[in-house]
């Protein structure tokens, strides 16, 4: 095999063990359960509107990262959104 292919093969099991990863840290994330309540809730009439955000504005933020030049694209952009998130931590 020529070294090209090796290489190749060599960054095909990484994105696949990255993946493989990810997966299984968003599955045990989903699996918690979570903490039963110290006291009943009271239930009310109407039914609580759902946390988190919609998909139109999920949309809207991709493109306006994208369009930003702010979008994590690479294992690069990515690194360095971690290295940021560990300067500002110190």
């Amino acid at each position: 095999m020529s070294t090209t292919i090796k290489h190749l093969l060599s960054a095909a099991a990484t994105a696949a063990f990255a993946i493989a990863a990810t997966a299984t840290t968003v599955t045990n994330a989903f699996a918690e359960e979570p903490a039963a309540p110290a006291a009943p809730v009271a239930k009310t009439a109407k039914a609580e509107a759902p946390v988190g955000k919609t998909r139109a504005e999920v949309q809207a933020e991709y493109l306006e990262a994208r369009k930003n030049g702010t979008l994590l694209e690479t294992e690069a952009d990515f690194d360095v959104a971690q290295t940021r998130k560990q300067v500002v931590k110190h």
